[in-house]
């Protein structure tokens, strides 16, 4: 059995909750104008949360990649995707069914295997098929883990941060495309190999304040470069929201670093254990709690306004999208859909 790290257990419920803050804050960001008070509010989280799902990757990489289970590649996989593909095909089927009887779509057999194949069934399911993408290849990449030293893996996630982090900039800034494509280096595979690093070799605690500093100035880039770039193109530019942008690496590692830091603190606690083991389901159902919650009780996030719609819906979404989970997994069976 793998080893269990009670700071990733936690980590993984605050990067759970703040996911359904992204998803609430985004509302706001994504139909307000950036003069409005409530859209520079909006702003301000979403540029502190962004991590979250850079972190979910460290995490799966930390624990996937550093295990000294040796399992046969046909076993790994068979036991990996089956707890992901399962409830992606379950979970899709469910939102083009409502996409259907609540946003009047109609689609023939064809098509819906279309958007399935696509990542086109909802907006926030893509992170499915990329961790299906990297279960494919964390075999292989165990064995770099495996035998890269700590020289050979810093110049692997070197050159990662090269391509993955500062390439974007070249078109964003000049206008042109570079030969080198960063395809080359996927931007998750750098994160899913950077929680495996920092299982290897911990960071020691006296970088964790400069790396809170760059943290805090990195944050403040994205709320001004987000609402300059957004100004200046009439529309949502999330450029500097995008997870593989240097100033999101570099606030990924200090909330990863810190959590890894207080581990001796992080005790077992039970709520912590089911709200973890619960993560998956939370993530794939919480958009229809939003949704329901604003058709049925016309709780949004901008109910009264949004300094209260926002932490309200936050928390309910949340709740609520839980519960549902933790009694689905008390029903035979259900535990393939919701692992």
């Amino acid at each position: 059995m793998a080893k269990r790290y009670e700071y990733m257990d936690w980590l993984r419920v605050v990067a759970i909750f703040v996911v359904v803050g992204v998803h609430v804050v985004s509302k706001i960001i994504n139909t307000g104008h950036v003069d409005q008070w409530e859209w520079q509010f909006a702003n301000a989280i979403d540029s502190a949360i962004r991590w979250c799902v850079p972190v979910f990757f460290m995490l799966s990489g930390a624990l996937l990649l550093t295990g000294k289970r040796e399992d046969p590649i046909g076993g790994f996989l068979k036991r990996r995707l089956t707890k992901v593909i399962i409830p992606l095909i379950f979970w899709s089927g469910v939102y083009i069914a409502y996409k259907i009887f609540e946003q009047g779509e109609s689609y023939t057999v064809g098509e819906m295997f279309i958007l399935f194949f696509t990542d086109d069934v909802y907006y926030h399911l893509w992170f499915m098929y990329v961790i299906i993408g990297l279960y494919i290849m964390a075999p292989f990449l165990k064995i770099l883990v495996r035998h890269m030293d700590q020289k050979a893996f810093l110049y692997f996630l070197a050159i990662w941060f090269i391509f993955a982090g500062l390439m974007p900039f070249i078109p964003k800034t000049f206008g042109f495309d570079p030969a080198m494509d960063p395809g080359l280096f996927q931007p998750y595979i750098g994160y899913f190999l950077l929680g495996a690093y920092f299982v290897r070799y911990p960071l020691p605690k006296k970088a964790l304040w400069p790396l809170l500093g760059v943290s805090v100035i990195s944050y403040f880039i994205t709320v001004y470069g987000t609402h300059s770039l957004t100004e200046r193109r009439g529309e949502l530019d999330e450029f500097w929201y995008e997870h593989y942008r240097p100033t999101q690496i570099a606030i990924s590692i200090f909330i990863f670093a810190f959590f890894q830091r207080l581990g001796p603190r992080l005790k077992p606690n039970p709520v912590i254990t089911q709200l973890s083991l619960a993560t998956l389901g939370i993530y794939v159902i919480h958009p229809l709690v939003q949704f329901y919650l604003n058709k049925l009780f016309n709780i949004n996030e901008t109910t009264v306004n949004a300094l209260v719609g926002v932490p309200l819906v936050w928390i309910l979404i949340f709740t609520i999208s839980f519960l549902i989970i933790w009694l689905l997994k008390k029903v035979p069976g259900a535990k393939h859909i919701v692992p």
